[in-house]
Formats: structure tokens, sequence, C-alpha cells
């Protein structure tokens, strides 16, 4: 398949946003590009041509995987648009921020607070204090917004590392 995306400058930001491109190739194997600049008048332009393969035809995402509902299923996408968000901005792969694991555990527990995702395997004091507030605000949000309302009802129920280490 092919495609062609033509960025102009932007001069608000005196520069060329690269969003346009990033969203137009997001679930996309580009196999070959060439990208153009060019102008028209006083503005400005890159252009890119691209040859690609998409991703989504190539391997199905199978929600079934981590034992989760159909709610929980949406959350667990949310996490994973946040992470990848976040991954993106940060520069570094998505799996540092955490496991597609450890996002399943995370909508299982459904931690409120940053002792409670502390007892997620994988989120140590590092995670939590830099992605735990964010995580948790999804989390809320989520169980808080009135599409889930019924689901927020059966909200898993908190539990802190020293109920988790009686149990044992």
């Amino acid at each position: 398949m092919f495609k062609i995306v033509t960025i102009p400058f932007n001069r608000n930001i005196k520069g060329f946003d690269d969003d346009l491109l990033n969203q137009s190739f997001m679930n996309k194997h580009v196999q070959s590009y060439r990208a153009e600049f060019f102008a028209d008048g006083e503005e400005k332009y890159w252009t890119v041509f691209a040859e690609y393969d998409s991703v989504l035809e190539q391997k199905p995402y199978k929600k079934e995987d981590h034992g989760l509902d159909e709610s929980q299923n949406v959350l667990l996408d949310k996490l994973r648009e946040w992470r990848k968000i976040r991954a993106e901005k940060e520069g570094v792969p998505v799996y540092l921020l955490g496991t597609n694991k450890e996002l399943a555990d995370i909508v299982k527990t459904a931690p409120k607070s940053s002792e409670a995702l502390g007892t997620v395997k994988g989120f140590g004091k590092g995670k939590i204090e830099k992605y735990g507030k964010e995580i948790i605000e999804i989390i809320s949000a989520f169980y808080s917004s009135d599409s889930h309302s019924e689901k927020a009802v059966n909200r898993p129920a908190e539990k802190s590392k020293s109920e988790g280490l009686q149990l044992l």
C-alpha cells in the first residue's frame, strides 16, 4: 500500500507538526519512504511518500489473552494508549513504562493509591513516583465515568501490602 502525507509549516510552533505524520503511520510498518520539501508561494511543506504494510492485518490483537471482561479490556486499552503517548514523549520503548502483563494486573487490581499500585509485580518505587499518579487518575476517571458507573460498584477491593502478606 502507498500513502502520501503533506505537512504544512506551522507558524504558531515555528516548525512542522509531526503529529499528522505519526498518526498517519501509527499502525503501519513502513517499507520505504521518500520525503521532499517544497514551497508554494509563502507556504512551506514537507511531503512524505511511503510504501507500507498494515500492522493490524498481520497480527490481530486478542483481548482475551489476559482473562479480563469487556469493561476491563476497555480500561486496558486506555492504559495502553496512555503508555504509548507517554513513551513517545520520553523517547523510550513502551515496555519500560509497563509491560502488557503489568498493565493487565493493574486493571485486575484497580489500585486507588500509590501503595496499592506497589502491590503490582514490576511496579517499584521508581515507576510509581514517575507514573503512579497518572495511572491512578486514569483508573479513577474510568470507574467514575457515566459509561462505566455500573462497573464502579464492582471495582476490585484494594489491598495494602500488609494485607496481602497476611493472606500468605
